[in-house]
């Protein structure tokens, strides 16, 4: 994957709300050292497609380890 320029116009992106328990989940895999587990608190919300459809992070696309799933609840 290759990073993209940030855009010059601001734009704005549709998503829902995912459940708690699924951002817990995603958020609480270990994807190695550029991407670790991160605790996700009671104040806190995730919004867009646990399968990677659409977001709004310049970020480079990783692997999930070995055995990981992402789903919705």
């Amino acid at each position: 994957a290759e990073d993209l320029p940030s855009p010059r116009r601001l734009q704005k992106l549709e998503v829902p709300i995912m459940a708690q328990s699924t951002c817990r989940r995603l958020y609480g895999i270990d994807m190695g050292r550029a991407l670790p587990p991160r605790r996700i608190r009671d104040d806190m919300m995730c919004a867009g497609y646990a399968e990677g459809l659409k977001d709004t992070c310049k970020v480079r696309k990783a692997k999930a380890p070995r055995g990981a799933t992402a789903g919705t609840s």
